[in-house]
């Protein structure tokens, strides 16, 4: 990198940054992922760093009225093939963000799947995005101090960078950052794709790209990367051990002088119960009348016995194993034995759809379950519930915990990744509840949670006081992008 950049004062050249990734909120959404390609550039631009994206112009974004910057641009994939791409742009505030159009891999009607399961192209569709990012820097000779990847989708971005433009002097001084959003999804593949996305053969080997006979496209993004940013400090450090790196414990300690764990901010615009308009009643910590009638309001609306002593537990979440539903649900059984209600929202695994569906229909007035998402039902959800449920099995950074908390909803979380960075658990002697913001367990068990629940009714109902007190302080915290970005400033500068 260039000895110019950025600084907290603005008195040097603007760090260029060029963000990939396959998702963005606004645009393209399944998860997290989208959330930070998009409130972290913003934030990065508030620094003072000039931020630009690449996102695919999926289907339904070929009618919004985003302008064409490139009619046309022959992307060169691999030693023979070229691929005739489009450029589209929008202006996201202080943020460019591009769209690659590339109607073939792109205009189909979910982002990684259908019906049938994943596209069987992947690979290819997300090396094209990735190899785009660095055609359209050298088309808009925009030369980066920072490409930055995110996840399998657009971990070549590293071997990109060292092989394919190694020698291109356009692209001396940028380094590349990788963020692994998640550790469980690598972008593992079939090996008659090396040639196609132009991965050398020298280079499938089980230090680099190879596992198992299978492509591991996060394998090789670790490996090749300048830096390599699990979005937790917990996280970070479970990516190093054996029983919590999805077996790729070897390769991240190989290469651990690189990484580096980074805590995902939050977007405290969209989730702030003194503004939040998607709620039926604002309120503060000053003043949590409003909370009362967020609780009486949800437990109206989706047919709840109106109980305002009962504790409510929340839950937004996507079904899955990683979520902890397989421990989960035993322990609903038992927390229902006492006086307290729940309403769940998510989809996912049909096995736990039907167990959650028997769970509501064996306790009509006490259980509500709907499957699906909704963005007003889980802001709902977060400021009438009284405790909100996270007992991940893993969790690399987690959103739900922190804004539970500004919402004066304690979390009930497995210390794990992010969750542990978050949230304070009240120790069994509640000798820390000058600084708790919430309950935890340790073990993935179901004996574990079941006590944990047990501890959060009790709270409730017979320390009302020290209730208070865990509220007030978890609605004390914040986890701002602001900080998250100038971590990431600190981390690009030291790269020069």
């Amino acid at each position: 990198m260039g000895s110019e950049t950025v600084s907290s004062s603005g008195n040097a050249a603007p760090l260029r940054i060029m963000h990939v990734a396959s998702e963005y909120e606004g645009l393209a959404k399944s998860g997290g992922l989208a959330d930070v390609a998009r409130a972290l550039p913003a934030a990065l631009a508030a620094l003072g760093c000039e931020v630009r994206v690449l996102v695919p112009c999926y289907g339904p974004l070929r009618d919004r009225d985003f302008d064409r910057l490139i009619p046309s641009l022959s992307v060169p994939l691999n030693l023979t093939e070229r691929f005739g791409c489009s450029i589209r742009v929008w202006q996201d505030g202080p943020v460019t963000v591009y769209l690659l159009e590339h109607n073939e891999f792109f205009d189909r009607p979910g982002l990684y799947d259908d019906a049938h399961g994943p596209y069987e192209d992947n690979p290819l569709r997300f090396s094209l995005l990735t190899k785009t990012a660095f055609e359209l820097c050298k088309a808009l000779d925009y030369r980066p101090d920072i490409l930055h990847s995110h996840d399998w989708q657009t971990a070549l971005a590293g071997y990109y960078r060292n092989v394919h433009y190694a020698n291109d002097p356009f692209f001396a001084d940028t380094r590349v950052v990788f963020n692994v959003h998640n550790g469980a999804y690598q972008g593992l593949c079939h090996a008659r794709w090396l040639g196609t996305i132009g991965i050398d053969p020298a280079h499938f080997t089980p230090e680099q790209f190879e596992d198992h006979g299978e492509i591991n496209l996060l394998k090789g993004g670790v490996a090749f990367s300048d830096a390599i940013v699990p979005v937790s400090p917990g996280y970070a450090s479970e990516l190093l051990e054996e029983k919590t790196s999805h077996g790729l414990w070897r390769q991240f300690r190989t290469h651990q002088s690189r990484l580096q764990g980074i805590l995902n901010g939050c977007d405290y615009r969209q989730w702030n119960p003194e503004t939040d308009r998607q709620i039926p009643a604002r309120y503060s910590a000053e003043d949590l009348s409003g909370k009362a009638r967020c609780k009486a309001s949800l437990q109206a609306s989706v047919g709840l016995a109106p109980e305002a002593q009962q504790p409510l537990f929340g839950l937004v979440s996507r079904l899955t194993d990683q979520k902890g539903f397989h421990y989960l649900i035993p322990a609903l059984h038992d927390l229902l034995q006492h006086p307290v209600q729940l309403v769940l929202l998510g989809s996912g695994d049909p096995h736990f759809v039907g167990q959650l569906r028997h769970l509501a229909e064996s306790h009509p007035g006490q259980v509500q379950f709907t499957e699906g998402y909704s963005d007003t039902l889980a802001h709902r959800i977060e400021a009438g519930s009284d405790f909100f449920l996270m007992p991940s099995l893993f969790e690399p950074c987690g959103l739900n915990q922190i804004y539970s908390m500004r919402y004066g909803t304690l979390p009930i979380v497995r210390l794990t990744g992010g969750l542990k960075d978050t949230v304070v658990p009240l120790r069994a002697d509640q000798s820390n509840a000058d600084e708790a913001t919430g309950l935890g367990f340790t073990n993935p068990v179901i004996g574990e949670l079941a006590a944990c629940l047990e501890s959060a009714v009790s709270l409730y109902q017979g320390q009302p006081d020290l209730y208070a007190q865990l509220q007030q302080n978890a609605m004390a915290q914040r986890f701002t992008w602001h900080r998250a970005a100038e971590d990431y400033l600190a981390l690009y500068q030291s790269l020069s």
